[in-house]
């Protein structure tokens, strides 16, 4: 049992611990105490860690659908065929056109190899079992080459070395020294974050200790309403008059200038960028030193101080946010307005989870100039239950002068994804609309397929069938055209192989004489009025040479 003597000790512990735990309680969740700064400042600080892990789930998905295409070597066949053009003519030509092409196939087929710089495409199109369309280009890390074997049974090619023989002797402009791979570019654009974090805590410090209490207002009651959506929230209002304004971007702009972890961060890149698309002209991106690259950071400021001065950055900003108890961004509006143009510009984007767990992103932006009004919206909602998702993206854009409506176009998408072991069914109906013809009839494309993995055999097959309809009663539309994809990728594949060349079956473009180039083009011409002659009729039903073309080929 407890001493009376002890009893007022115990009290006054438990009240300071009640009192102590109510205080923390009111300050990490309900606000009380803090400053308007502070509760904006959370907001922020909550945003940016949702969309670094946002980012990180992005990353992590897109590492496991581009692996496969990085690791080694992949084969990939597409078809294309069945296709049906249900169009109203009454030209009998056109519309044996259109039985003829019923039975088109174009097929494609493709090689990679990343890590030893292989790449070959090929290019078929089939009517009738005759290959109309076929064409070649390979190349690896030492040439290129190219060849049309319906016409002519050799290759063309030349070695990366003498693309400038090729740009004097053919007039060619601009050949890359090299074709960079999907792998010089994930790594250009790739940043790793722990490089990055540092830089953006700086700015976010820096923009921290310029925003003052006075310049927030918040509303600790009010209601977020959004798509018929009603959530309790804060509306947090934050105005910077132009003077405010401007002296935060000049902040910004000089600590862009001086920062030299920044620069540490992009010259590597710039520097590879401009390797990668070198082509020898003088549209090429300048090669920069480290220190002239750093130099261009001292310009920027010039140029943008100069703006900033002249009030080209607008006439101050106000940005309004409401975030819900526990500080998340459910959508930030910001509103600039310029003086001189007469311009004001409203960007919206907001992002949250209605009560059944549907996912909703909504960007607006709006401006207004002198009664001309333009709005772009894109809404998209999302539900998610486990890997199968529903859901739909709307895109609208209307300009209006006044109250007369310019234009007004909206593209209505629905689509539902599931998946069945290792199989993903996608079903995808996107309708087009120009609202401002009277009852018209949208155009509509449906999407339907399924993709399948086959992780054993290191393979993925896709079915997809494709579907565009248009207005049934507009003699100038076509009804409906539809066709079906087909494609099968095999990844891992320990050798792709490109074509071997050799005297019998290439020739060295840039070595070639001038005699020997004479001989190839006749071959060519030869080769081509040999095409010709084989795939007349076909080409006089498809209208694409006379009837009576014949004798004069001959």
């Amino acid at each position: 049992m407890v001493s009376k003597g002890k009893m007022p000790i115990i009290l006054a512990v438990i009240a300071v611990l009640v009192i102590g735990g109510g205080l923390y309680t009111a300050y990490a969740f309900f606000d009380v105490f803090k400053s308007n700064k502070t509760i904006y400042l959370e907001a922020e600080a909550q945003e940016m860690q949702n969309f670094s892990k946002v980012m990180e789930e992005y990353e992590k998905s897109y590492n496991e659908y581009a692996q496969p295409y990085l690791e080694g070597g992949v084969e990939q066949k597409m078809e294309i065929s069945n296709l049906v053009l249900d169009m109203p003519t009454t030209d009998p030509q056109m519309a044996k056109v259109m039985e003829i092409l019923k039975d088109a196939k174009l097929v494609t087929e493709a090689k990679v190899d990343d890590k030893n710089n292989k790449n070959y495409s090929k290019i078929d199109l089939n009517i009738k079992n005759n290959n109309i369309v076929g064409a070649e280009l390979f190349y690896d890390a030492e040439k290129v080459g190219f060849g049309v074997p319906v016409i002519y049974n050799k290759y063309g090619y030349f070695n990366w070395k003498d693309r400038g023989v090729m740009e004097q002797r053919y007039g060619l402009t601009g050949l890359p020294k090299r074709v960079p791979s999907s792998k010089d570019y994930m790594e250009l654009v790739k940043v790793p974050r722990e490089e990055l974090r540092p830089i953006i805590a700086e700015y976010a410090k820096l923009y921290a200790d310029s925003i003052q209490d006075k310049q927030i207002i918040v509303n600790k009651k009010a209601t977020f309403e959004e798509q018929g959506v009603k959530l309790a929230a804060k509306e947090i209002t934050v105005t910077f008059t132009p003077e405010e304004h401007k002296q935060l971007l000049k902040k910004i702009v000089d600590k862009i200038s001086k920062d030299t972890k920044l620069q540490d961060l992009l010259y590597p890149r710039y520097e590879k960028l401009a390797e990668m698309s070198a082509t020898g002209t003088p549209q090429d991106m300048p090669k920069l030193t480290k220190e002239e690259f750093k130099k261009k950071f001292t310009k920027f400021k010039e140029d943008a101080d100069r703006s900033i001065d002249k009030g080209e950055v607008g006439e101050g900003m106000k940005m309004v946010i409401y975030a819900d108890k526990k500080h998340n961004i459910l959508s930030r509006t910001i509103e600039t307005t310029d003086k001189k143009t007469g311009e004001k510009a409203v960007f919206k984007l907001a992002s949250f989870q209605d009560k059944e767990n549907k996912d909703h992103v909504v960007f607006d932006v709006t401006t207004d100039k002198s009664g001309d009004t333009g709005k772009v919206s894109i809404v998209y909602v999302n539900k998610k239950e486990g890997e199968n998702q529903k859901g739909s993206v709307k895109l609208s854009t209307t300009d209006k002068i006044g109250e007369t409506t310019k234009s007004d176009f909206t593209a209505d998408a629905a689509f539902t994804i599931t998946k069945e072991g290792n199989k993903q069914n996608q079903d995808v109906k996107v309708d087009f609309k120009d609202n401002q013809q009277a009852q018209a009839t949208p155009f509509t494309l449906t999407w339907k397929g399924t993709v399948t993995d086959n992780d054993k055999d290191k393979a993925r097959t896709s079915d997809y069938k494709i579907e565009f309809t248009g207005p049934q009663n507009d003699p100038s539309m076509p009804k409906k055209i539809a066709f079906t994809m087909k494609s099968d990728e095999k990844f891992n594949v320990a050798n792709v192989k490109l074509p071997e060349l050799n005297a019998q079956n290439s020739i060295n473009m840039a070595t070639v004489t001038d005699q020997e180039l004479m001989q190839v083009q006749q071959e060519i011409q030869n080769g081509g009025m040999q095409f010709m002659m084989k795939n007349m009729q076909l080409f006089q039903q498809l209208g694409l040479i006379p009837a009576d073309a014949g004798p004069m080929m001959q």
